[in-house]
C-alpha cells in the first residue's frame, strides 16, 4: 500500500519522540530515555552518479544486475515515495523508492532505535543520501509501553532476529521491483540499538554489508576479533556518527581497532546534539556520505 507523504510529515512534525539509550545492550527490553524529535522534511541534494574506479570494484551480482538493466527499465512507479513493504514472518517494512528510476539502484538498511519508528528513520535517510536509491527501513516489534494506540513504537528482539528480518525485507523488495533493485552489496546503518545490532551482523556478513554508517553507537562490538572478521569476509569501510563526547571517544577506540585490521573509517562530530540523528547529525552524516561511497559507482 502507498504510503502517503503528507501523512507522514504531518506524523513527523507533530508527534513527539522519545528514543532509548541503548548503547550497551544487544536486547532492547530496557525503559525508554530522551532522544530526537522528529526529523523535519528538507529537500534531498543530488547524489553523484558519475561512474568511479571502484576501491575492489563493484561485486559481480552488482555488476551482472547493471548489465541485465542495460536496456532501460520501465520507470518505476509509485504513489508516493514512501511505500509500505509487506514482509514475509514479520511486520511491514516502509520503502524509500526512487521513482522514476529506469535502472537498478542501490539499497541502504536504515535500522532504528529503541522505542522509535521506521518512519522516522526513512524520512531523515531519503534526505541524506537522496531520493535516487532504495531506503528500506525495517520494522522491528511494538513495545508495550508505546505512548498510545495511535503512536506506537518499535525496538528490535537481538541482533539474529533483525538479520532475518533484513533477509526477508531485501526478498520483498526485489520480488516487488525486480527490474530496479541492484542485488549486490547493501549499505547498513543504523541509529543507537540499530547500530548495535548492525555491528554484530556485518561483522558475520561483510560480503553483503562491506560499509557502515553507525550514529551514536556500535563501538564496543568491535573487539578485535570482529574487526578482524569484518575485514577477512570484506569490509571496506566504516563511519561512525557522533552528537555526544562520550560517543565520539568510544567511536574513535572502535576506529583505531578496526584500522588495525584493515578497514578504512571516519569519526564524524556533530556539535553537541545529544542521542539523536536528525537536524545536525543528519548535517554531519550527509557532508561524510561521499567518503563512505566512494568508489562505488552504482551511487
Amino acid at each position: 500500500m502507498a504510503f502517503p507523504v503528507t501523512f507522514l510529515f504531518l506524523s513527523l512534525v507533530s508527534l513527539p519522540l522519545l528514543a532509548a539509550a541503548a548503547l550497551g545492550c544487544d536486547r532492547s527490553g530496557r525503559s525508554a530515555g530522551p532522544a530526537p524529535a522528529p526529523p523535519s522534511v528538507a529537500p534531498a541534494p543530488a547524489r553523484k552518479q558519475a561512474a568511479q574506479a571502484a576501491d575492489g570494484g563493484a561485486t559481480p551480482a552488482a555488476a551482472a544486475g547493471d548489465a541485465a538493466a542495460a536496456a532501460g527499465a520501465a520507470p518505476l512507479r509509485a504513489d508516493a515515495p514512501f511505500v509500505e513493504l509487506a514482509v514475509e514472518g514479520f511486520p511491514s517494512a516502509v520503502v524509500s523508492v526512487p521513482i522514476g528510476a529506469t535502472a537498478r539502484r542501490p539499497v541502504l538498511i536504515a535500522s532504528h532505535g529503541n522505542y522509535d519508528r521506521p518512519e522516522w528513520q526513512c524520512q531523515v535517510w531519503r534526505d541524506i543520501a537522496g531520493d535516487g536509491v532504495f531506503v528500506l527501513c525495517p520494522r522491528g516489534v511494538a513495545r508495550p509501553d508505546s505512548p498510545s494506540a495511535s503512536d506506537v513504537r518499535f525496538t528490535y528482539e537481538s541482533n539474529a532476529r533483525l538479520e532475518q528480518e533484513i533477509d526477508a525485507g531485501l526478498a520483498a523488495l526485489r520480488a516487488r521491483f525486480p527490474e530496479h533493485v541492484d542485488p549486490g552489496a547493501v549499505l547498513y546503518t543504523g541509529f543507537s540499538l540499530g547500530a548495535i545490532m548492525g555491528s554484530a551482523i556485518a561483522a558475520r556478513r561483510a560480503a553483503l554489508f562491506p560499509r557502515l554508517v553507525l550514529v551514536e553507537g556500535g563501538h564496543d562490538k568491535w573487539t578485535p576479533a570482529t574487526a578482524k572478521a569484518f575485514a577477512d569476509g570484506g569490509g571496506q569501510r566504516v563511519l561512525f556518527v557522533c552528537a555526544q563526547a562520550g560517543c565520539g571517544g568510544a567511536a574513535a577506540a572502535a576506529a583505531a581497532r578496526l584500522e588495525k585490521a584493515g578497514v578504512q573509517t571516519r569519526v564524524a562530530r556533530s556539535k553537541e546534539a545529544g542521542h539523536r540523528y536528525d537536524g545536525p547529525v543528519a548535517e554531519e552524516t550527509r557532508r561524510a556520505l561521499d567518503w563512505l561511497i566512494d568508489g562505488d559507482a552504482r551511487w
